[in-house]
């Protein structure tokens, strides 16, 4: 992603603030090392955000079509 370890835990910890129950839960390292896993939190926001993308997609479409008609080939 073009970041550093601790620039993306500090993503995990801000999101895991932002919502009522965490959407990644961390554990961290050890003998067998550590890791991180979507809640079931984390999944449904995850797919919210999808649907989301999608319909933003489908709406702007026709928008889209008609500026790169008018783009340089």
């Amino acid at each position: 992603m073009g970041i550093s370890y601790m620039r993306a835990w500090q993503l995990i910890k801000f999101t895991n603030r932002c919502f009522p129950t965490p959407v990644v839960q961390v554990v961290r390292g050890g003998k067998h090392g550590g890791g991180a896993t979507l809640t079931d939190t984390g999944r449904r926001t995850l797919a919210a955000y999808r649907l989301m993308e999608r319909e933003c997609q489908r709406a702007m479409k026709p928008s889209w079509t008609g500026l790169q008609k008018l783009l340089a080939k």
